[in-house]
């Protein structure tokens, strides 16, 4: 890679702040890239060419010709990050983590590493402080139909299917919706939605009740979570009735909180919006599936955490098979 000549002056100006980040182009981050690299290059008296497989190690990123926007992105704020506070410039350690096991485990992170600066997570939107770990997970088995999240924070990465809070529960339902699939919940899941769902001593006199009454989705909620089931499937339909119910729920009783009912809230929009298609996208170019619902996402009139984080994501993990080959690459991931 070719280094263009620069002040250190220069380095520190060009990287401006989060936002101006988030929406900067991929050749603009690529030029970020080389003038933070000559930069600190400078700054520390290292040859750029060190500078860069440093940056290439500490991110997990092995090309960065094919890396996607939030590898790269990443890549910047830990070049602003090495500006700004020289002596963060180390080698990369990866932590070893205890992952859950059974049917709360989740696949081996593709790379890890801490918080260049103070971010969301690319899932759940939570706000990681930087230091915090953060990671990504590999690319889907079918990258046509699932999308590749950003970076994750801890809890995504490894505790959302063993210790879900309802948001968790939320996004599988959504995802799983996004991708025209019925909803897939372990144990741990039906037992935070069950219980969310019997907060209201009035549930069957909802409106959503009254609809569709659950008496047989709760009791197989109730079998999962005694039975410690890996899998228990939610029809397409039910799922759209508990979500209604959830929000009608909590509009009369509220003990949710308010960050739930919100992405309740934005969930129901962009249902009703994949339903109404008021921005008149072509179902003939892009037909009815999770690709015209992704442009749909993309288009609507009501920007949400959900929509500037697009998908459908694959968030249906169960333990993968065991694959020696694969077991070895993904472990030097957190090596």
């Amino acid at each position: 890679m070719m280094f263009e000549a620069v002040t250190l002056d220069m380095a520190i100006t060009e990287f401006g702040s989060e936002d101006e980040l988030a929406a900067a182009r991929r050749p603009d981050l690529m030029r970020l890239i080389d003038t933070g690299v000559a930069g600190v290059a400078q700054l520390l008296k290292k040859l750029p060419e060190r500078v860069h497989t440093r940056l290439a190690k500490t991110t997990g990123i092995k090309d960065f010709t094919t890396a996607d926007c939030e590898d790269v992105k990443e890549a910047v704020r830990t070049l602003r990050l090495w500006l700004n506070n020289p002596s963060a410039y180390t080698p990369p350690k990866r932590p070893r983590i205890e992952r859950p096991t059974g049917m709360g485990q989740l696949p081996v992170p593709r790379t890890l590493k801490p918080a260049s600066a103070s971010i969301t997570c690319g899932l759940c939107a939570d706000p990681v402080k930087a230091g915090d770990l953060i990671g990504r997970m590999r690319s889907p088995k079918n990258p046509k139909l699932h999308k590749t999240m950003g970076w994750l924070c801890q809890h995504c990465l490894y505790e959302r299917r063993e210790k879900p809070r309802r948001r968790d529960v939320l996004l599988r339902i959504f995802h799983h919706l996004f991708a025209s699939s019925a909803v897939d919940l372990n144990a741990y899941e039906c037992a935070v939605l069950r219980t969310w769902i019997l907060e209201d001593a009035k549930l069957t006199a909802t409106a959503a009740w009254q609809r569709d009454p659950l008496h047989a989705t709760l009791a197989r909620l109730q079998t999962s979570q005694e039975e410690a089931k890996a899998t228990t499937w939610i029809a397409f339909p039910t799922a759209l009735t508990v979500l209604a119910l959830l929000r009608e729920r909590s509009v009369s009783s509220s003990p949710a909180a308010t960050a739930d009912t919100e992405l309740l809230d934005v969930m129901l929009q962009h249902l009703n919006d994949w339903e109404t298609n008021p921005q008149k996208v072509s179902a003939a170019r892009y037909g009815r599936g999770p690709g015209f619902r992704a442009q749909v996402l993309a288009m609507t009139a009501s920007p949400s955490v959900l929509s500037e984080r697009g998908g459908p994501f694959d968030l249906h993990h169960a333990p993968p098979p065991k694959d020696e080959e694969n077991e070895e690459e993904e472990g030097r991931g957190e090596a």
